[in-house]
């Protein structure tokens, strides 16, 4: 094989790779990934089953690819200053209200990959190694971050209180946002709108008061 053979094969293999996993994503907006099968993921895509078995030896070869995706999507929604953008003179809790209606937003349009990288983070972490952690540490800096640029309103210490915010919003968000019909959030009466408000209000009163211990 000549050597200039090779980029073309390799642009080739990555063609038919991108392929396979936007065809992995469009199956997620129909079925769970555990409904999935390796043919629907290669019916969707247009190629052989033997095409996706030269790239991936079975179906949890593409959990990793699930949090590719949502990698990727979040860094779309943080962008280059690698957080949400936000309008800082409002105040705290403007702000607070502004990450959290954006961060519904985001779970909304991309529930179908966020729930599979959220249930294979616990069920197979054998597969994603660091990549959750990274996520959950870069979060819990990113709040700390937050507070640090509010030190007339803050009263909890930054670490601390960065910790708990990632914790609050993600766990809040995803309780209703993911799993609202089957969790606690089923027994909720109030509007999408005020449960977000509600949710950014509960971490601003945690905030601004101070520990008492």
């Amino acid at each position: 094989m000549s050597q200039g053979a090779r980029p073309a094969l390799q642009s080739r293999s990555r063609a038919t790779r991108d392929k396979l996993v936007a065809s992995l994503e469009r199956c997620l907006r129909k079925k769970t990934f555990e409904n999935i099968t390796v043919a629907e993921i290669a019916k969707e895509a247009g190629l052989a089953v033997g095409t996706v078995y030269r790239r991936f030896e079975n179906k949890d070869a593409f959990i990793p690819v699930l949090f590719e995706i949502y990698r990727s999507r979040l860094d779309e929604l943080h962008g280059e200053a690698g957080g949400i953008e936000v309008d800082p003179s409002g105040g705290l809790r403007a702000v607070l209200r502004q990450i959290a209606e954006k961060s519904w937003t985001f779970m909304q349009e991309q529930k179908h990959i966020i729930a599979a990288a959220h249930l294979y983070s616990r069920l197979r972490p054998d597969l994603i190694g660091d990549e959750w952690d990274d996520l959950l540490e870069a979060g819990a800096k990113g709040y700390e971050a937050l507070v640090h640029a509010f030190p007339n309103e803050v009263r909890r210490d930054p670490e601390e209180a960065g910790q708990m915010m990632a914790y609050h919003f993600n766990t809040a968000l995803a309780e209703r946002g993911l799993y609202g019909a089957h969790g606690v959030a089923a027994m909720m009466t109030v509007s999408n709108e005020d449960f977000v408000r509600a949710i950014a209000d509960f971490a601003y009163g945690y905030l601004v008061t101070e520990d008492a211990k």
